[in-house]
């Protein structure tokens, strides 16, 4: 019960953060010089079954930069206990190149910097507490292909480091300068659906690896809506 009054009360940060912005950042979505709003939310799949959550929210500035908050909830071990790794970041997109008649590829550079709270018993049989600030960076090459005038199909390649260095105070447990890093690669295929208005509705699956060859399929939907 203790956990999960840390966990709600944690929550409550990332809703308000999320909320401050009008919806995501999906300029990837978006034609170059069109502002924009959208989200996206996507769960991580293992081969043990669900291994996490992430939700994007923010803004596209001419549909070239992105600006939003990040929330995830990552499940694992500690210790030999269940954990769950909290993170909230700041989540920045930039697209360098967009797709257009003469050009069928997009580039964008991805990136994050955030906190991580981690809550678990093991923790908790020790009245400590284990936080970390990390980052993430990344490339995106993407490529939609037209079906019908509302219909495309979206097929990208990634890759990217994410870096997190824990401190944990306790009673007897002590450890700074703990960091925890890993290289992911893999690619998506998705549909895209436009509506008349210009808003985008995207499902796609993503096939991501790390160095260790440890597979994860993280299911994705997204939306963008432009400001015209």
């Amino acid at each position: 019960m203790l956990q999960i009054m840390k966990l709600a009360r944690l929550l409550c940060i990332p809703i308000v953060l999320l909320c401050s912005f009008a919806a995501g950042a999906q300029g990837a979505y978006l034609d170059k010089g069109v502002n924009g709003m959208g989200g996206e939310a996507r769960v991580v799949l293992g081969m043990d079954g669900v291994e996490g959550f992430g939700i994007v929210s923010g803004y596209s500035i001419a549909g070239i930069l992105d600006v939003g908050g990040n929330f995830g909830l990552t499940y694992g071990t500690l210790g030999g206990y269940d954990s769950t790794d909290v993170r909230m970041a700041l989540d920045y997109r930039i697209n360098v190149l967009k797709q257009t008649a003469g050009l069928p590829l997009s580039l964008q550079i991805m990136g994050s910097y955030g906190l991580n709270n981690v809550l678990s018993d093991y923790l908790d049989n020790d009245s400590a507490t284990r936080r970390g600030t990390g980052y993430t960076l990344g490339l995106n090459l993407a490529s939609n292909i037209r079906l019908t005038p509302s219909w495309l199909i979206r097929v990208s390649l990634f890759g990217d480091y994410a870096s997190t260095t824990y401190t944990t105070k306790g009673n007897i447990l002590n450890i700074t300068g703990e960091r925890v890093g890993n290289l992911y690669f893999g690619g998506g295929l998705g549909f895209l659906f436009a509506f008349p208005q210009g808003a985008i509705l995207a499902v796609q699956a993503e096939l991501r690896a790390d160095r260790d060859l440890e597979f994860q399929i993280n299911p994705i939907l997204s939306v963008a809506f432009p400001q015209r």
